[in-house]
């Protein structure tokens, strides 16, 4: 869990650092030379695999912990009640995971998408007022979007807790007792027309007084 976290924390750092460096390069009275805007691409593409691997963990973890905890429940000895309320808390985590999931995600995407405009809007305004609306955009955005790319990958890291807490309280439960064996019904054999002929002529002579 702790290394999904980092590497979603570093990429996030890498694209938000290489983006502004990117914005300060392209701004045509300070234009950066092609290798150092080169590397500021290699930055974004960079965090954005971070990012991406980070996330894809997280998810995959969580539902790897979700999955183990509904196979538990068929296989352990709880009562009814007990296990569907389990079920629905399981199906009430799921939908805050998702939410955080797109908490995450929307932060992250403000704050590039955010600097990106910015950019684009002020491309050909001096370099000054540039900066100063670059700064403030950075503080502005940096706030909301730090706010709630922490928010969202704690409760991820919170929900996968849990998750794992819960199957293992399941775990320590005793089991399920094998279902009792189903008798096997007779079988009725089909005879053909000319079996039943023979059959009752076997019985007709076996019958008959000598």
């Amino acid at each position: 869990m702790n290394r999904f976290t980092f590497a979603f924390a570093a990429g996030s750092l890498l694209l938000c650092g290489s983006q502004i460096f990117l914005n300060l390069g392209l701004h045509p009275e300070h234009q950066a030379p092609l290798p150092l805007l080169g590397q500021g691409i290699l930055g974004l593409v960079l965090g954005t695999a971070l990012v991406v691997s980070g996330l894809l963990g997280l998810v995959e973890g969580y539902q790897k912990a979700a999955a183990r905890v509904r196979q538990l429940l068929q296989g352990r000895q709880l009562d009814p009640e007990s296990s569907a309320r389990t079920l629905g808390e399981l199906q009430d985590q799921q939908r805050s995971f998702w939410k955080s999931y797109r908490k995450s995600t929307l932060g992250l995407l403000l704050f590039l998408i955010g600097l990106l405009g910015l950019g684009a809007a002020l491309h050909r305004a001096d370099f000054l007022l540039y900066l100063a609306a670059l700064g403030f955009g950075i503080g502005a955005l940096g706030l909301v979007s730090l706010g709630l790319v922490v928010q969202g990958t704690r409760a991820l890291r919170r929900h996968w807790q849990v998750a794992e807490q819960t199957a293992l309280a399941i775990q320590e439960q005793p089991l399920a007792p094998p279902p009792a064996p189903v008798k096997a019904l007779p079988k009725w054999v089909v005879y053909s027309k000319e079996e039943r002929l023979r059959h009752f002529r076997r019985h007709s002579t076996l019958s008959t007084p000598p």
